[in-house]
């Protein structure tokens, strides 16, 4: 990081339930087509930095034999793991 630089844990406060509700979705297929592209075959492991609440960690979570998804915010954090519970994502974390 910069010198100087601090994350504000303020900027996304209470946003995290209404995260994915409030943005547009990805379009129909997208998980897929990326799988397609980047050849994966549901093996190695995906690293999400900066995830929010989980949207693109558990979209691709089937293509990985494990996915991480890692933010400075605790909230999103905690949606991102409700989400996954909801979704039955077992490899994603």
């Amino acid at each position: 990081m910069p010198d100087g630089w601090q994350w504000d844990g303020t900027l996304f406060q209470g946003s995290a339930a209404y995260c994915e509700r409030g943005r547009l979705p990805y379009a129909p297929g997208f998980a897929e087509t990326l799988a397609t592209a980047l050849g994966l075959d549901g093996r190695g492991r995906l690293l999400d930095v900066g995830c929010g609440p989980g949207t693109v960690t558990l979209a691709l979570a089937r293509f990985f034999t494990e996915a991480v998804g890692i933010d400075p915010d605790e909230e999103m954090l905690a949606e991102a793991e409700r989400q996954a519970k909801r979704r039955g994502a077992t490899g994603a974390r």
